[in-house]
């Protein structure tokens, strides 16, 4: 397993029973983070906790054509760096005539965040779906940038 994979898994209800445990496990240290804060300062005044905290996320990553691996990263940044290190061979990206095009058919990518980014941010979470309590996922697309690469004779 790569170093920017969260966790790896061989079927993709293994990795959704996953991310929902996961983001219920963050749910459940930011609500006792929150509660030891009001103890040690009880006067203070929190900031509902998706105010708080509209930055966490998970990314599920998979491809319908190699349908062994269901990939969970932590980051955008994790996901592109698997993509441009083991991805480009492991899956054969290279070999791909239309990669953007076939990429964004063949790989699907899941964003999963808080509720309160599709009202802070409308427009750029509009197309997001309700996942489970506070969260809701976002299919995300993969843009190929490509890097020009010379040769000398």
């Amino acid at each position: 397993m790569s170093e920017h994979v969260l966790k790896e898994f061989e079927s993709l209800r293994e990795a959704v029973e996953f991310i929902k445990d996961e983001l219920k496990k963050t749910d459940a240290e930011r609500t006792e983070a929150r509660e030891i804060s009001l103890k040690i300062n009880p006067s203070r005044v929190l900031e509902p906790m998706e105010e708080d905290n509209w930055n966490d996320e998970l990314f599920l990553l998979y491809s319908l054509d190699y349908g062994d691996s269901f990939l969970v990263f932590g980051s955008d940044f994790d996901i592109e760096s698997w993509l441009e290190s083991d991805a480009w061979d492991d899956w054969a990206l290279w070999e791909l005539n239309d990669i953007e095009g076939s990429l964004n058919e063949d790989v699907m990518v899941w964003k999963f965040h808080r509720n309160i980014c599709k009202e802070k941010w409308e427009i750029s979470y509009r197309d997001s779906k309700p996942f489970i309590n506070g969260w809701s996922r976002q299919r995300k697309k993969i843009g190929f940038e490509a890097v020009p690469s010379f040769s000398l004779n």
